[in-house]
This record gives C-alpha cells, structure tokens and sequence, in this order.
C-alpha cells in the first residue's frame, strides 16, 4: 500500500499567502468529497471536510490520497482530483481541477492513429499512439520491395547484420540465444525454505482489488511467490509487497481459489 503526497501553497492576487485557509478536496469535476489522509503513514481516512485541513501562515496545505492497495479509501491511478478554498483576501472562491496525483504511464493503443484525441491521454505515455500505431504487426512484416521502407523480419536463427530489419539477424540469435540459456541455467536453493498454503477467497480492499497476507516465516524480506490456480493454472500476482522478513502481501484481480508457494 502506499500513500501519494499532495501539497500547494496558496496565494491571493498579490502573491501573500492565504493564512489558515480551509481546503476541500473533491473528486475531479464534481462536489462529492474525496478520501484523504492527514498523514502519510498513521491514521483512518477522513473526508475532505475535516476542519483541520487548513493551511498554515504561509499558505502551506499538504494532504495524502491512498492508491489503490490501500486497505481502505484507496483510489485507481485514472482517479483525478480537485482541490477548491475561500480566498478571503480577494473575496472569492478558487479552485483547481483536475489533478493528476497519481501521474501514471498508462499504455499506448496500437491500433489507434490518430494524434492528440483528449482521450488517448498522450501526455500520460512513453510514446503517443501514433508513433507506436501498428508497431506490434510492422516488426514481423514483409514490405513489398516497392514500399519506401522495405523492412523485412528478422530471422533469429541466421547472424547476418542487414540494413533491411528494425534489428539485425545477429543481435534477434544473440537475443534468442540468452533467453534459451537462461531458461536452462541451473539455480542453486541449497538452504531454501519452501512455504505452501491454499487460499479459498482473498480479502477486499475499498478499491474492488483482492489480497492476502501471507506469514511465510522464511527470513527473506523479498522470496519468490507463485501462485497456482485450483485447475492448475499458472498466473502472475497484480502486486506482492513485503511487509518484514516473515510476511508478504499478494494482490489478485480475481478473488479465486488458488494455491501460494513461497520459496525464500
């Protein structure tokens, strides 16, 4: 779980600060209040409308927004913010809308060309989904010769170095050729505990996502987790967080039977 840090310093017209000023913070575009934390570490959630969240003589107003593997009031990285206060000195009501607290990097769209669209969301990307539109399809495409970039796929088992490919034949057998190797590369777990449980449902945070803490009593802050499916499915966990040496907790997005195997 983890808490985000939000803080601002609010000024009137002149740049003097609002001294004592109560703040509100709601969900974005809307009035209905968020959950927040006064703390970053200890404490319950409380409504935006807690009496104590003013600022102080400097205009200074600091709050925390739990994501969403928090227990309780946590939030998805898509949730925007807005934070609204009375701004005495001027006589009116300010706000700011929109917030982006969580700042996530969200995935781009193969499939959608088209630029700058409010809901790509681009600026929330590594790439746009223009630069990465088709990427996934050109990388193994054979362009007719006529074309103006005449890419070829590469061939993994060959270690030609050509001009043609968006990697060359040698760095895609080198590349094969590690992820073989490591795929066979012994492991030594001399002095390996090894810890199993069955787990029937999982627990639910305020956010809809699944977790269970899992008292492993291995001494190993960070052991391997592998989850099994009760038909015998392998799956990757949405997050494990250590919590010492002795425990960790797994998060799920489906509350599913399923068998944990903890080696450390």
């Amino acid at each position: 779980m983890a808490r985000v840090d939000y803080w601002q310093y609010l000024l009137d017209n002149q740049g003097r600060p609002l001294e004592y000023t109560e703040v509100r913070v709601y969900l974005a575009g809307s009035l209905t209040e968020a959950d927040i934390y006064l703390d970053s570490t200890f404490g319950s959630i409380t409504k935006a409308s807690a009496e104590d969240l003013k600022t102080d003589k400097y205009g200074f107003i600091q709050f925390w927004i739990g994501d969403r593997w928090e227990t309780e009031g946590g939030y998805n990285e898509t949730q925007t913010f807005k934070i609204r206060w009375y701004n005495a000195i001027d006589g009116l009501y300010e706000e700011i809308d929109n917030l982006y607290v969580f700042t996530p990097v969200r995935p781009i769209v193969t499939t959608d060309s088209v630029k700058g669209v409010p809901s790509n969301k681009d600026k929330d990307k590594v790439i746009s989904n223009q630069q990465g539109y088709n990427w996934d399809t050109h990388v193994d495409l054979t362009l007719p010769s006529g074309s103006p970039h005449g890419i070829a796929p590469v061939d993994f088992f060959q270690t030609g170095q050509l001009q043609s490919k968006v990697i060359s034949n040698k760095l895609g057998y080198q590349m094969w050729n590690l992820a073989v190797s490591a795929s066979i590369a012994p492991v030594d777990v001399s002095g390996a505990g090894i810890y199993e449980t069955t787990i029937s449902s999982w627990e639910t945070s305020a956010s809809g996502n699944y977790y269970k803490d899992i008292i492993h009593s291995l001494g190993n802050f960070y052991p391997v987790v592998e989850l099994v499916k009760s038909s015998g499915q392998h799956y990757s966990p949405l997050l494990i967080q250590s919590r010492g040496v002795d425990e960790v907790r797994v998060w799920v997005d489906d509350n599913i039977s399923s068998r944990i195997v903890v080696l450390g």
